[in-house]
């Protein structure tokens, strides 16, 4: 009886640690699941940056442009001056 005793009891103990390694293991879960949320948003930022940067890139190539006719216009002024 003694040991029937004593191998409940141990039996016992092993579910209260096997349920704490599930609440563990769940508590885990969510936090890679808010660490994927976070990374998701992380990508969509960056998404975002690139999209601006290259929304910068686009008016400062029509700047350089605007700049390069209006370099010829002053060109053609000259030339017209010199006549």
């Amino acid at each position: 009886m003694i040991f029937a005793d004593e191998s409940l009891i141990l039996a016992n103990e092993s579910l209260i640690l096997a349920n704490e390694s599930l609440i563990l293991a769940d508590e885990s879960l969510i936090l890679a699941d808010e660490s994927l949320i976070l990374a998701d948003e992380s990508l969509i930022l960056a998404n975002e940056s690139l999209i601006l940067a290259n929304e910068s890139l686009i008016l400062a190539n029509e700047s350089l442009i605007l700049a390069n006719e209006s370099l010829i216009l002053a060109d053609e002024s000259l030339s017209f001056i010199k006549e």
